[in-house]
């Protein structure tokens, strides 16, 4: 099911670049739409909003009149191959600039593809593979639309798709992806008569005795262009798929029968004032949108280019830098914290070497008696150069180990792991947790009409009121993406409470954004947190190649909490009722209802913490 404003702002954002791209201005593109009036000053300000959704109808409108403006054939699959050249997808270009090459981009498209529709879901069949055949690499792409959206009213935004999806490879400086679309679920009867931009062709297909009939344009006399067969199912790990193979008759008597689909297959192509209508091969009447893309593979001399560009050309996001900046000063006030302790040990060796030399002094002297004596100091000394090396470099790891526990941990749980010799999640694993995701509300207004030197100073003063709340409550600290906060209880330090002491800690943090609001108000801007928390199983630890990897919670629980704080509002605290039930004698709640999340199967209740 989708909600109700199922189509984020991103899309209208990238039809008015494109817009604006063509003809120079994107103006009156979004005149005559509804919008949140009460809110938003303009359409432009709410439909260039990337914090925003916006309705089905409203994208459609926007895309057919883009169209019209631009009055190009093609103009919605070039629409969304601009997205790549344009680089007009808002924030998610800094999270493009983490990927190192396509194949990396094809298999995040679900994550993607949830920050841009609510109104299918995106999943990868077979990942990128090099096809040797072809020369290229090669990817098989699922799309199926909830149960509530007609397919044959989203015939724009499927072109529109297959648009952006080419348009991936070309970030890396390679031509776009050959998109074919193997198959589709429309009915071509319904598609041809309702479709705008089909109906005035007049084909006005019909099925008669299995096989698909057109109008031909030339002798207005009807032919036939499809036939029906039937899709033979294919198994993808543990679940059936349908990747085009088909027959012309269902086997009989055989256990999976009744898995094949019937469909309609083109057997001619048909082409109308340069533009194919029907291409043999296609098939419709699928279950679902399967998509086979290829793309140029990516040399090791432009991967090495890419990574350097991603490092040094100032493409990381604004919470990519404060993140730097934070554990720069924290790696410096370690540093010369080590280094102290190395000039001590400096100064024990020039004492003892000044000790040595007016020993020497005397030894013409005294050469006889002093002998043994000398070789004893000697000996001392190499065996306390000896241990200082030994020393240093103890303190040297223990540094690095403190700088990682920093990254996430309060000092009072760093010093316990660091005291009992843990290491930071070593090895993935399930556990019963609690997870926490806050977000500073429509954050996105501050950042276009504050200056960065305004800015830094509200975003250092926000974080560090809310990691000194986080911390004393023995929270992990998991990520800080930008006025996003990930944080979870119950590891690497078990905390059989954890679900009581996120709540106490969100209801603190809602409190204390309350006070901070004065402050943005100064600059013109209201100020408020949404938080969501959940409690379930999720896996944990350091999850990555044996080049990178981040210690961090993935699972669909966490998914959940992601869900709950994108529907909290500011001041509110979102929990499910897997925390209700642990918290329920220690808060006041009042139930918001139910929500559905991608993943999970059943209704997740909501509820609200009242934050007195």
């Amino acid at each position: 099911m989708s909600r109700l404003d199922c189509i984020s702002n991103r899309n209208t954002k990238i039809v008015a670049a494109y817009v604006k791209y063509r003809l120079g201005s994107h103006e009156r593109l979004f005149e005559g739409l509804k919008y949140p009036s009460e809110r938003y000053l303009s359409p432009d300000e709410f439909f260039l909003s990337e914090d925003e959704w916006t309705s089905y109808e409203n994208f459609q409108a926007v895309l057919r009149k883009a169209k019209a403006m631009v009055e190009e054939p093609y103009f919605y699959f070039f629409c969304g191959a601009s997205s790549g050249k344009l680089r007009s997808w808002g924030r998610l270009n800094h999270f493009v600039s983490l990927f190192t090459n396509p194949n990396e981009g094809f298999k995040r498209l679900s994550f993607f593809a949830g920050h841009f529709t609510d109104t299918k879901d995106i999943e990868i069949l077979i990942p990128p593979f090099y096809d040797k055949g072809l020369g290229k690499f090669r990817t098989i792409i699922e799309i199926r639309y909830h149960s509530d959206i007609d397919v044959h009213t989203d015939y724009a935004g499927d072109a529109y798709s297959r648009g952006i999806l080419s348009s991936i490879p070309t970030i890396w400086g390679l031509k776009p992806a050959q998109v074919r679309q193997i198959m589709n679920p429309y009915n071509p009867v319904v598609l041809f008569g309702t479709e705008p931009d089909l109906a005035l062709f007049r084909l006005s297909p019909i099925v008669e005795d299995h096989f698909l009939l057109i109008m031909n344009p030339g002798n207005g006399k009807r032919k036939k262009v499809g036939k029906a067969v039937f899709l033979i199912p294919e198994r993808i790990g543990e679940r059936l798929a349908y990747l085009g193979r088909y027959c012309d008759k269902r086997p009989a008597q055989t256990p999976d029968a009744e898995e094949y689909k019937e469909a309609l297959l083109i057997t001619e192509t048909v082409e109308v004032n340069q533009r194919i209508l029907f291409k043999a091969g296609e098939i419709f009447n699928a279950p679902s949108f399967v998509l086979d893309v290829t793309y140029q593979r990516l040399s090791l001399r432009g991967r090495a280019y890419r990574i350097w560009k991603g490092r040094w050309n100032g493409d990381d996001p604004a919470e990519g830098l404060v993140e730097t900046i934070n554990r720069l000063k924290e790696t410096i006030a370690a540093r010369n914290k080590a280094y102290e302790g190395l000039e001590e040990s400096n100064l024990a060796l020039k004492n003892a070497k000044a000790a040595l030399e007016d020993y020497a002094q005397n030894l013409a002297i005294k050469v006889d008696e002093r002998t043994a004596e000398l070789r004893k100091a000697q000996d001392e000394l190499r065996r306390f150069n000896q241990g200082l090396e030994a020393k240093v470099k103890e303190q040297v790891e223990q540094l690095r180990r403190y700088n990682e526990l920093r990254r996430y941990l309060s000092p009072k749980l760093s010093e316990i792991i660091l005291s009992s010799g843990s290491a930071l999640g070593a090895e993935p694993k399930r556990k019963m947790m609690t997870v926490v995701f806050s977000d500073i509300r429509n954050f996105s207004s501050f950042t276009e009409s504050l200056e960065p030197e305004e800015l830094f100073p509200l975003m250092d003063r926000y974080l560090s009121e809310m990691t000194d709340i986080i911390y004393r409550y023995d929270g992990t600290l998991n990520k800080i993406i930008g006025d996003g906060l990930l944080v979870f209880f119950g590891d690497p330090i078990p905390i059989e409470d954890h679900a009581e002491r996120a709540v106490l800690m969100a209801v603190e943090m809602q409190k204390k954004a309350a006070l901070l609001k004065n402050e943005w108000l100064q600059y013109g801007h209201d100020f408020g947190i949404g938080i969501g928390i959940n409690t379930g199983f999720m896996t944990v630890g350091n999850i990555g190649s044996s080049i990178h990897k981040d210690y961090t919670v993935i699972g669909n629980q966490v998914n959940v909490a992601s869900r709950l704080e994108s529907q909290a509002k500011a001041g509110q605290v979102f929990i499910s009722e897997r925390t209700h039930s642990r918290t329920k004698n220690l808060v006041e709640v009042e139930k918001v209802g139910r929500i559905k999340v991608r993943g999970i199967r059943e209704f997740v209740v909501v509820y609200n913490v009242k934050v007195r």
